[in-house]
């Protein structure tokens, strides 16, 4: 199951992470997000400093439909397209015919652009006029004592809204990362401080009380037998989640995870990292490699669900404890369905808000 068009088309005014700035070359590079192909080029820059600029637009000529991304690009940031040589600017406009010299180039000659930004090292896509909220901001991004790690940029065959869910899920870790995570407190009662609303979506906050391993203390610089982390989860909607965690050694980390819908089928992970350590006391290298024992674990389970890609599976029960999904489920119906109709009143009626606490 695949997400109908009106769904697609609901999730567009939204900005997603889809490429770390490094992977885009001098060459255009194509990607898909949300069902639709497009091309990524460099405008400026050679990707070390703020004058880097990036245009994104429809993968497609619109003289033959040939895939502008087996192209190249001009000294002046033109993308050109590589069937016929007709050269396009950021906003969309062709600029040149070469078949058509000495006639002014029609307006009508053009390719569907869309919004690029680049933020925390990555290319964000807007695929609408306007986005209904901002790129998210992290607080640490512009604090000097902060480093930034990226994680993980990869493919994964499963739903993008399982991925956040799971991430919203404060209880698999007690059986799915067992050996690499291992709580100690029992399980905790569902929200007892309920959940709060935020701007472009909600958080929550739920301590978690774990044993140490040799895995975990080389992440932290703490060789305690026992740790409590402090954590924070926020909903970044739709797709968006952040985990503030603050252990006891002082340590403070936000990892930032979204999940990217390209098709039907796929989802890109992008997930990085703030924290308040340096390299000497703590390798990236160290950092990554817990973390990727961790989602490993994850992935396993996540494309291993067989169903609805979409945004809210109608035949699974969930309990008290799941609030934060069932939250996210109904907010999600919202977005992509509309409010429903009485059509006895013909007024707009909303479901009944999930309990917070």
């Amino acid at each position: 199951m695949t997400l109908e068009p009106h769904e697609l088309e609901a999730l567009r005014p939204f900005w997603y992470p889809v490429l770390p700035l490094e992977q885009l070359g001098s060459e255009p590079l194509s990607l898909d997000l949300l069902g639709q192909r497009l091309v990524l080029w460099r405008l400026a820059g050679d990707g070390s400093g703020s004058d880097v600029s990036v245009a994104v637009a429809e993968d497609r000529c619109c003289h033959r439909s040939a895939r502008l991304s087996g192209g190249w690009v001009t000294d002046g940031g033109c993308l050109v397209c590589p069937y016929h040589g007709w050269e396009f600017e950021a906003d969309g406009r062709c600029r040149r015919v070469p078949q058509d010299p000495d006639r002014p180039v029609s307006p009508r000659f053009r390719i569907r652009a869309h919004r690029a930004q680049l933020r925390y090292g990555y290319v964000w896509v807007c695929l609408a006029p306007e986005a209904q909220q901002a790129i998210p901001e992290f607080p640490e991004a512009s604090d000097p004592g902060v480093r930034l790690i990226h994680g993980f940029f990869e493919t994964w065959r499963c739903s993008p809204f399982r991925v956040i869910e799971n991430g919203l899920d404060n209880y698999h870790h007690y059986f799915v990362h067992r050996g690499l995570l291992q709580a100690t407190t029992p399980i905790p009662e569902p929200l007892r401080d309920g959940i709060e609303p935020t701007a472009d979506g909600f958080r929550f906050s739920l301590p978690l009380e774990v044993a140490n391993n040799g895995s975990l203390s080389a992440t932290l610089d703490d060789h305690s037998h026992q740790l409590t982390v402090e954590r924070r989860v926020s909903w970044i909607a739709p797709l968006g989640l952040s985990l503030e965690l603050g252990w006891p050694n002082g340590l403070r980390q936000r990892i930032v995870l979204f999940a990217v819908p390209q098709d039907g089928r796929d989802s890109r992970i992008v997930r990085f990292y703030f924290r308040n350590d340096d390299e000497e006391q703590v390798p990236e290298a160290s950092v990554t490699r817990f973390e990727r024992g961790l989602i490993d674990q994850d992935r396993r389970i996540l494309e291993g669900i067989d169903g609805a890609y979409g945004a809210a599976p109608i035949h699974e029960t969930l309990i008290e404890a799941d609030q934060p999904i069932a939250l996210m489920r109904q907010r999600l119906r919202q977005l992509l369905s509309g409010p429903a109709v009485d059509p006895a009143a013909g007024t707009s009626t909303a479901p009944d808000p999930a309990p917070s606490h």
